[in-house]
């Protein structure tokens, strides 16, 4: 048996890119007027659990803003209908993760396909 790798902060940082690429689909999406309002909260619930999976190595500035960013936005259980908190202003002040992400060498790319 092999001893588990530790997690690196590049890996973090592409693993919260999906959380983004979510947020910005999902906005474009609502702005546009191509998804209601519902389904929109669906998506956000689903980016608080993809969060909530983000792996960090427990140590730095990465994993303290991907920690912030989990309180400030904490994941709904699959099922639970409850207000997502992600996106909002919160989640905005709570992770300043673009600044510690660059610093560990990773430069974040949001793919958008939804209103263009």
């Amino acid at each position: 048996m092999s001893a588990p790798t530790k997690v690196t902060d590049q890996e973090s940082c592409a693993a919260f890119d999906d959380v983004s690429t979510i947020l910005q689909n999902a906005h474009m999406g609502l702005s546009s007027g191509r998804m209601s309002q519902q389904e929109y909260d669906g998506w956000l619930r689903l980016a608080t659990r993809v969060l909530d999976r983000v792996p960090t190595s427990g140590e730095g500035a990465v994993s303290d803003g991907i920690a912030a960013s989990k309180a400030a936005a904490p994941a709904i259980p699959l099922g639970t209908i409850a207000p997502p908190l992600i996106g909002g202003d919160a989640w905005n002040n709570a992770a300043p993760l673009a600044a510690a992400c660059t610093a560990a060498g990773y430069v974040f790319v949001v793919e958008s396909w939804t209103g263009g």
